[in-house]
């Protein structure tokens, strides 16, 4: 087994042992800290710092993560209680921010998966950082003395969303955008839902769904979605691909699917 493979192994060990349920029931409904957060107080540092490494070392739960932020950022939190949250209690600010930063913590070791993934199954190399993220980039993929910028996204499209891939192009010299689409509605519904389309559009969409979510990826026993190892190869041929042909506007979640799908049929 190599190191980027022990790395993948051990990573999906810890995620196995994440308690989703419960943080669900604790945190999802807790909505009381939804300001935008200051540079001082962004949580992505911190997550790189602790879950993206290529060493082998152990991964703290979420509830020792952060502790350990709250701690470290004690004066950027303050100013930012005085601002926002002034007259309320220690617990009522702990608790919300507990809540909107573990929001942040699951999309982000969600992507940190594809990128052990990557790492694990694929040859060209692939860069992922806090910078990087708060640019827009999820990882950076170079090929040849190209630039590849992926953005692994969650199947709701909001507007703000779309816009990431001009973002990361206005913040970071890339060449090439790709969006790596993942689903957390499990197989089966997307499966009725295709039976059940009625019209072309939505048919479409839903075999490309139905697609990703029984062939690129899986859910672990807890409910936490991880990728195949066939998701980070596919998506490596689009990009020597799509640089081979000289691609250079944006591949969006849907053409991802689409290519992807015609080369495993």
């Amino acid at each position: 087994m190599t190191q980027a493979q022990d790395l993948l192994r051990a990573f999906e060990e810890f995620l196995t042992t994440i308690p989703l349920e419960r943080y669900r029931q604790e945190l999802m409904p807790v909505k009381t800290v939804e300001q935008d957060l200051p540079k001082a107080l962004n949580p992505l540092p911190s997550l790189y710092a602790t879950y993206w490494t290529e060493v082998h070392k152990p991964f703290p739960d979420y509830d020792q993560f952060f502790r350990d932020w709250w701690r470290s950022h004690l004066e950027p939190l303050d100013d930012f209680i005085r601002q926002y949250f002034w007259g309320c209690s220690r617990d009522f600010v702990y608790l919300g921010f507990k809540a909107r930063l573990y929001r942040t913590f699951i999309s982000v070791l969600t992507q940190f998966h594809f990128a052990y993934a990557w790492k694990a199954h694929c040859s060209l190399p692939l860069e992922a950082s806090a910078e990087l993220d708060m640019n827009g980039i999820d990882a950076l993929v170079r090929c040849d003395a190209l630039h590849i910028a992926l953005q692994v996204k969650k199947e709701t499209y909001r507007a703000e969303a779309r816009e990431r891939g001009r973002f990361a192009r206005r913040q970071q010299k890339v060449d090439l955008v790709v969006e790596v689409p993942y689903t957390v509605t499990p197989a089966g519904e997307w499966r009725k839902r295709l039976e059940r389309a009625k019209t072309p559009k939505t048919h479409e969409q839903y075999r490309l769904f139905t697609f990703l979510a029984e062939r690129l990826q899986r859910w672990l026993p807890n409910g936490f979605v991880v990728f195949e190892p066939d998701y980070p190869r596919l998506v490596e041929c689009l990009i020597r691909d799509s640089v081979a042909k000289g691609r250079q506007d944006p591949i969006g979640w849907q053409e991802t699917l689409k290519q992807l799908l015609a080369w495993s049929d």
